[in-house]
């Protein structure tokens, strides 16, 4: 069976699914390739299908994996998707229609029509992954953040807040530094860094007394996918010259424009805009030599890092 890509709206990674196991998550992904861009058609599992496309890899019987298919939709209702906005909080559930059939062997899926969008039309800020690369991941917090990091491959940087590491991966509140460091961060570290050039930085916010600072969240460093018909992410000097080369190779092709990121800034971008991109160069994580926006038109490089925070990088593996 060839590969299959998963491809979703990047609202979907603002979703923590509760209590999912590596095996559930393997097996809502493989729903999710195939249910991609059938807008809210019924779509059509066989027991064998879904067993190749998730690596399943127990030996679970067929009933045993219908209970598991049940339980994935039993966590993904007790999930709360909710959008909200400055007016109003939508909830909803991902899929209208869930039917398990343990004596045809088969599962069929329908997708909420008034959330079609997440999985339907994707022409921008959209996650895309290989699903046999996710699968081949063993832990659950290592497919969760592989899934995240997938949405900033443009940039090779994700920055995010303790708080909101600990709800998207869904970090028992018990755990202290020790046991993030040991069973959320390590498997983290282990499997991605290999496989993604992975490195993880702390961050730490100053606190009121002498020397005290405490955690503020983790910056994850990894190598940008290659842009297609490329050869991969050129390191830019980014003396006046050069750039303003790049800038005018740019201008020639398409006419830039100035794009607002809320709460953010500006930022002059050209072709399909890139809102990771953007906010990577906005507030610096993305090193300069690395920045699409800098790379896009020369008028961004006085702008790089302009929306940059106080926090104080330290590595957490040496």
């Amino acid at each position: 069976m060839s590969n299959e890509i998963v491809k979703y709206s990047n609202q979907f990674n603002a979703q923590a699914l509760r209590k999912f196991t590596a095996l559930d998550l393997d097996l809502l992904m493989a729903i999710a390739a195939r249910v991609r861009d059938k807008e809210i058609d019924e779509v059509t599992f066989t027991f064998e299908e879904l067993r190749q496309l998730a690596h399943v890899k127990k030996n679970l019987t067929d009933k045993e994996l219908a209970a598991r298919i049940v339980e994935v939709n039993d966590r993904l209702l007790a999930c709360r998707f909710k959008f909200q906005d400055d007016s109003r909080t939508v909830q909803f559930t991902l899929f209208s229609g869930f039917e398990t059939d343990w004596k045809t062997r088969k599962l069929l899926v329908a997708v909420n029509p008034r959330f079609s969008f997440l999985l339907n039309d994707l022409t921008s800020q959209f996650t895309r992954f290989e699903l046999a690369e996710f699968t081949a991941l063993k832990s659950s917090y290592a497919k969760e953040t592989y899934r995240r990091l997938k949405q900033y491959r443009q940039t090779g940087v994700w920055k995010v807040s303790i708080e909101e590491f600990r709800r998207l991966l869904d970090v028992p509140e018990s755990y202290q530094t020790c046991d993030l460091n040991k069973r959320v961060l390590k498997p983290i570290q282990d499997e991605l860094g290999p496989l993604l050039n992975l490195v993880v930085h702390k961050k730490f916010r100053k606190g009121a007394g002498r020397g005290r600072r405490s955690l503020a969240g983790f910056e994850f460093e990894f190598d940008p996918e290659r842009v297609p018909g490329g050869k991969g992410t050129p390191r830019v000097d980014l003396s006046r010259s050069v750039v303003a080369d790049a800038a005018r190779r740019s201008l020639a092709s398409v006419s830039p424009h100035l794009v607002e990121v809320r709460g953010w800034g500006e930022v002059w971008w050209t072709g399909d805009f890139d809102v990771a991109a953007a906010r990577g160069h906005l507030d610096g994580s993305l090193p300069a030599e690395r920045c699409m926006a800098c790379r896009m038109d020369a008028r961004n490089v006085a702008g790089h890092g302009s929306a940059s925070n106080s926090l104080v990088d330290v590595p957490l593996f040496d």
